[in-house]
């Protein structure tokens, strides 16, 4: 998920209809939610996990954002 899918969804007015239609039309979303939903993890605690196995500081792609 790229920086301007996140803007999107921060400044969207119904984002988890945005984050459907982000999945359904994108095959790597698709894999990441799976991951997520056999996780087990709570929404923060996985993203902060898979940033961290990307290579990716979480906290500055989060500063990143704002």
């Amino acid at each position: 998920m790229s920086k301007n899918n996140l803007k999107q969804i921060l400044n969207s007015s119904n984002p988890q209809e945005l984050v459907q239609s982000m999945l359904s039309s994108n095959p790597r979303l698709q894999s990441v939610m799976q991951l997520f939903q056999n996780s087990k993890m709570s929404p923060k605690q996985f993203f902060y996990q898979y940033a961290q196995n990307m290579g990716v500081d979480p906290d500055q792609f989060i500063n990143s954002l704002k």
